[in-house]
């Protein structure tokens, strides 16, 4: 375990022993208790993807787990209660299972979406266990954390407060802040926030990375990272402060748009205008680009490159002659698709490209007293899903131009518009809703880019040229709906 950038460590000692050091009846039981965690984490992961659940099959029911191989266990905490951290290649991924070892009988405080969070006995030089998933068991996620974070805060006064908190005791509260196939996010008394990922990376996890880098950069836009958990040169976890008061820049988006419908009037004259908060988003978003500039670097990119992967991932689309409506909202591009793709590709353009988030969009932000801050690094996310933005898939490192993060973002405040319209009004039926929300689109679109590209440092990594720099973003935006979800159709030339 390694908090901070610090060397691995063993907190807890060895009382179970390490993968290679479990005698026979030990691995039989801990493949057991992992069979019965696949279940349900395979279970809740398809249904977070299709939103129906689904029963394991008869091969992956509760049973010995002879499929499991064990890579990695590491005693965090040895006695009752007790903390083991297991690594397992199950089902051609690498899972992560963090156990809490309590006595039978034991209450357990259940926390989360599960109805019981024991998994089985296990036994180790203490005697019998039962085996509970420890981020459902709030005694054992309190002294997760404290193992995790305890010896890794920045300064003894960091950890004076922690111990005064009282997360190293009994009176902690813990709740779920995200809970999906991919990672669970847990809050302690309103202060910290640990995320541990189900599923690993066979090396450093993207989202981490970017992270960090963001972190060593300077950006100041994020909740700080508190310890950052490794082991064998996997990203296991992460503890960060928690930013007190925060909303989601979705439901904010939202809360807006419902006001503008409310009042009848004009995106500029009604109470909950989101334009000064897009323009502070935007103004963000630049700085983000210039911090993982300085963190990671530069490289040339090419514009004709990036057309030839559009058409290739889009051919039905970039076939089509005229212009291009991109439901549920009216936004026309400037030129017909072919005339775009045309001049880009002969522009002969090679602007810089950088590690961008790569899925950046409104709910992966968040309001607070003090400004807006990036609240997820992590593509796919470890924070609560904007309702009705399909995510882009689960993303390695990508070097791209930061005006394709632009895009993902311009992109998200369409789909917000989208949204709030169906809510409102079905699709079919034409209404004043629909101008409304494209008037909300277009004012608030404009805010962002504009901040953005008026941000000091911004323009090394942007064309000079404003009308090249529209061309690409409504270039990215199609990419951009053609992995999120959204729809196409061929209009004719608008006027």
């Amino acid at each position: 375990m390694t908090g901070e950038r610090g060397p691995s460590s063993a907190p807890g000692g060895d009382r179970l022993g390490g993968a290679h050091a479990l005698d026979d009846s030990q691995r039989r039981a801990l493949r057991r208790v992992l069979a019965r965690w696949r279940e349900s984490h395979v279970r809740s992961g398809a249904a977070e993807r299709t939103g129906v659940e689904t029963t394991p099959s008869r091969s992956r029911a509760v049973g010995a787990g002879t499929d499991i191989r064990l890579v990695d266990v590491e005693v965090l905490r040895a006695g009752r209660p007790g903390l083991i951290d297991v690594v397992a290649e199950m089902d051609g991924r690498l899972a992560h299972a963090v156990l809490g070892l309590r006595r039978p009988g034991d209450e357990l405080r259940v926390v989360g979406a599960v109805e019981e969070p024991a998994l089985g006995p296990l036994e180790d030089a203490d005697g019998i266990a039962i085996a509970v998933d420890a981020l459902h068991d709030a005694d054992s996620a309190r002294l997760l954390l404290g193992a995790v974070a305890g010896t890794r805060l920045p300064s003894p006064a960091a950890r004076a407060a922690l111990d005064a908190s009282g997360l190293r005791g009994d009176s902690a509260t813990v709740t779920v802040v995200h809970e999906a196939d991919d990672a669970m996010t847990l809050a302690f008394d309103r202060r910290y926030t640990l995320s541990v990922f189900s599923w690993l990376h066979r090396g450093p996890h993207p989202g981490v990375t970017l992270l960090a880098g963001l972190d060593d950069a300077g950006f100041n836009h994020l909740p700080a990272p508190v310890a950052f958990w490794r082991r064998a040169g996997r990203d296991l976890g992460i503890v960060q402060e928690l930013l007190a008061g925060a909303t989601n820049g979705w439901a904010l988006a939202l809360t807006s748009l419902r006001d503008l419908f409310a009042s009848g009037s004009s995106p500029d004259t009604a109470g909950g205008d989101f334009a000064p908060e897009a323009f502070a988003l935007g103004t963000m978003a630049a700085r983000m680009h210039i911090a993982l500039d300085r963190a990671f670097g530069r490289r040339a990119g090419d514009v004709a490159v990036w057309v030839d992967a559009l058409e290739a991932s889009t051919p039905s689309v970039c076939s089509t002659s005229g212009d291009l409506v991109i439901d549920p909202l009216a936004h026309r591009l400037d030129m017909p698709l072919g005339d775009l793709l045309g001049s880009l590709r002969a522009s002969g353009l090679h602007p810089p490209v950088i590690r961008t988030h790569g899925d950046f969009h409104l709910g992966r932000t968040a309001r607070t007293d003090h400004g807006w801050v990036l609240a997820d690094c992590m593509p796919g996310g470890t924070a609560p899903s904007a309702p009705g933005v399909p995510q882009a898939e689960p993303l390695a490192p990508l070097l791209r131009s930061p005006l394709a993060d632009v895009a993902d973002f311009t992109w998200s405040l369409r789909r917000a518009a989208a949204v709030a319209a169906a809510e409102r009004v079905p699709a079919s039926v034409p209404s004043r809703v629909d101008d409304l929300a494209s008037a909300w689109e277009a004012r608030n679109r404009r805010a962002f880019v504009a901040a953005y590209l008026a941000t000091p440092g911004i323009g090394g990594l942007v064309p000079a040229d404003r009308r090249v720099v529209r061309r690409l973003l409504s270039l990215f935006e199609l990419a951009r709906a053609a992995v999120g979800g959204g729809s196409f159709r061929p209009v004719g030339r608008g006027p």
